[in-house]
């Protein structure tokens, strides 16, 4: 609700009034320019964005809290429920802004959005994750899409063919991602065969290529054995020292990107972004034996490798609905989705939201020129994302330490079907 605040006359005379256009919200002018207050974590493409946007502006300036990633989604939370200075902030974990959005912390983007400019083109592009209850929730700046980065020497050192000659024949299924991660792993070459990372969406790849969302907007359950499944592939390769197991993974805080960048993993399953991060990884020293011209990116295994389909869903910006500046925030969410903002991005190795021939021009100078990532990156592709709806965050959590239990041997096969419904059940009910 706008606050309207009464003036004596004899200040309204000495006291000038800036009106925003767009939504009609009025801001006091200054002597310089808007300044917004914006919250995002620590990544390589984050910071240059923003100081491009600060150069080019000289009406709105961003003052950019930049908040450690690993526990970005608590602490975004907890300063959204606190109302803290806030006017714009980047959502890490999607399935959060539901939450936010019926806790009154996100504002509709409804009237400020024009018809063919870059927000309602990237807002088209996600259009099914972006519209709640007829609201539009954010705008996406960067793409959703999960592939796997392999390491070409690797792959040679170990005699294996590259996961495109599979892809090409029609192959690539999971069960030729546990063979292919098996060959991989050689103890005298120290070498391991593949990694997915610790995050429960690291269970739901086979249920989205399978169109399962999970727990639906209504509530409805819907899965398949592809959660079980997804679970069994990571039992057997951790059994056979294939996989980097979770367990590890979480006590040494070992972040993704450093178990790729050791030289010795053959493939790791990780988003659209990844590219950026061997970018700044080969920049900074910090690729050992190999360089960035070493990977290689292809599809994510799918069962029904006819009518691929991968996992992802997009980065998005958000304005807070208690914010007195949205109009200037909402300018800077825009050029965030915008085409300058997208050049930038794909300088730096990041799949923007919406990709022209300029991006995919200046992506094949990053992308590893081997003939086929780029086009794998860049492809025609199903996205189904499962568990994106209000009740995701909390199955998020769930899934955290359903499958900690799982590979610990706490829950036998047999069991995780009727227990995983249980849980959700549970959700529902208590949400």
């Amino acid at each position: 609700m706008k606050k309207i605040f009464v003036f004596f006359t004899c200040l309204l005379a000495l006291l000038p009034v800036a009106f925003a256009g767009g939504s009609g919200e009025s801001q006091a002018a200054s002597d310089g320019p808007v300044v917004i207050k914006y919250y995002t974590w620590e990544d390589s493409a984050h910071a240059p964005l923003i100081e491009a946007f600060n150069e080019t502006h000289d009406d709105i300036q961003v003052d950019a809290e930049i908040l450690p990633s690993a526990n970005y989604e608590a602490r975004l939370n907890t300063l959204l429920a606190g109302h803290v200075e806030m006017d714009a902030f980047m959502e890490k974990r999607q399935t959060d802004m539901f939450v936010q959005y019926n806790n009154g912390y996100i504002e509709p983007l409804n009237d400020y959005i024009v018809e063919g400019t870059p927000a309602d083109n990237a807002v088209k592009a996600y259009e099914s994750q972006m519209v709640y209850n007829g609201d539009i929730l954010g705008v996406p700046w960067r793409a959703g899409s999960y592939y796997v980065y392999y390491n070409k020497k690797v792959f040679d050192a170990c005699g294996v063919p590259y996961p495109s000659e599979y892809i090409e024949n029609g192959e690539w299924t999971w069960d030729k991602f546990v063979e292919v991660s098996k060959a991989l792993t050689n103890p005298e070459l120290g070498t391991v065969g593949s990694c997915i990372y610790i995050w429960a969406n690291g269970t739901t790849f086979i249920e989205s290529q399978n169109h399962q969302p999970i727990i639906d907007s209504e509530g409805n359950i819907q899965f398949d054995d592809g959660f079980l499944e997804m679970l069994q592939i990571k039992k057997e390769l951790e059994a056979a020292g294939a996989m980097i197991p979770l367990t590890d993974m979480k006590v040494t805080g070992t972040h993704y990107s450093n178990l790729f960048y050791n030289g010795n993993l053959g493939m790791l399953i990780i988003g659209e972004w990844f590219p950026g991060q061997m970018t700044t990884g080969e920049r900074d020293g910090l690729l050992n034996g190999f360089t960035a011209s070493d990977y290689g990116i292809a599809r994510l295994p799918d069962n029904d490798p006819t009518t691929y389909t991968t996992q992802g869903a997009s980065t998005n910006n958000h304005i807070t609905s208690y914010s007195t500046k949205k109009d200037a925030a909402y300018e800077f969410i825009s050029w965030m989705a915008g085409p300058e903002a997208a050049a930038i991005a794909a300088g730096l190795g990041v799949l923007p939201a919406v990709v022209t021939d300029e991006v995919r021009s200046i992506l094949s100078e990053s992308i590893p020129d081997d003939g086929t990532s780029l086009n794998y990156f860049l492809e025609d592709r199903d996205i189904f994302t499962a568990n994106f709806s209000p009740y995701g965050s909390a199955v998020e959590s769930m899934i955290d330490t359903f499958q900690e239990n799982y590979l610990l041997g706490n829950i036998p096969d047999e069991q995780v079907n009727a227990q995983f419904r249980a849980n959700l059940e549970e959700i529902v009910r208590t949400n």
